[in-house]
């Protein structure tokens, strides 16, 4: 029998990829529709990333007004513009890598439960729908609504208390960002590095990334063919 009953991934260059020109198109179109430069706008946007991450701007109404308060600008209805193309944006960026959801069918089918633990704005939640994570994952954490972000261990033990899986029967999977790997190790799960040739690299920090000494695979096809993923450890 296997050693692992959860799987968790992580979502952005893990699962999915963010089409780089496409997000700074609908960036630079919120930028222009206020009037305001786009790297004065961009920098008042990522500003915000660390409250929106952790769910203090909950809406991405919330999170564009913040910005654009940032910049001196309180108009609503530039608020609401911000908001709505920040909505559409995410809807058109984010796509699966190659081989993903049929892969988590296959683990399905192997006897897996499967979960997302992921650094994310509420702006997240509008792709939700559109990339069915529902329908091929049980459990979705995202930090906007844990109130932290990876690696704080609290976002694991939410994930893990959400999903009712124990530590040493759980295997998280990630592309390495934000000291990931490492935090979930320290926190008692195997772990396991995507490593795909193509990443959002504009969206990657250097500083922050895993220790080199996580196992690793480079796509979906080798992460099917490890033996521990041939068969789910029983349930209990």
């Amino acid at each position: 029998m296997g050693r692992f009953r959860w799987i968790f991934f992580d979502l952005f260059d893990t699962l999915c990829t963010v089409d780089e020109p496409v997000y700074y198109e609908g960036k630079r179109a919120a930028a222009e529709a206020c009037g305001l430069d786009f790297d004065a706008f961009m920098a008042a946007w990522k500003a915000t990333s660390p409250e929106a991450s952790t769910g203090a701007l909950r809406s991405p109404y919330a999170r564009a007004e913040a910005s654009l308060a940032a910049m001196g600008c309180s108009d609503r209805r530039a608020a609401a513009e911000v908001a709505r193309l920040d909505v559409e944006t995410i809807q058109h960026c984010v796509r699966w890598y190659g081989g993903a959801q049929g892969a988590l069918g296959a683990l399905r089918e192997r006897g897996f439960s499967l979960g997302l633990i992921s650094n994310a704005t509420a702006t997240t939640a509008f792709a939700v729908g559109p990339l069915g994570l529902r329908g091929l994952l049980d459990v979705l954490v995202f930090s906007y609504e844990a109130g932290v972000v990876k690696p704080d261990p609290a976002i694991f033990r939410f994930a893990l208390n959400r999903a009712g899986a124990a530590p040493e029967s759980s295997l998280f999977i990630g592309d390495g960002a934000n000291h990931e790997l490492d935090a979930a190790r320290d926190f008692g799960l195997a772990t396991l590095c995507m490593d795909h040739p193509e990443k959002a690299l504009s969206f990657r920090d250097p500083d922050g990334l895993s220790s080199p000494d996580h196992p690793r695979v480079g796509g979906f096809e080798e992460l099917l063919s490890l033996e521990d993923l041939a068969e789910a450890a029983p349930v209990d």
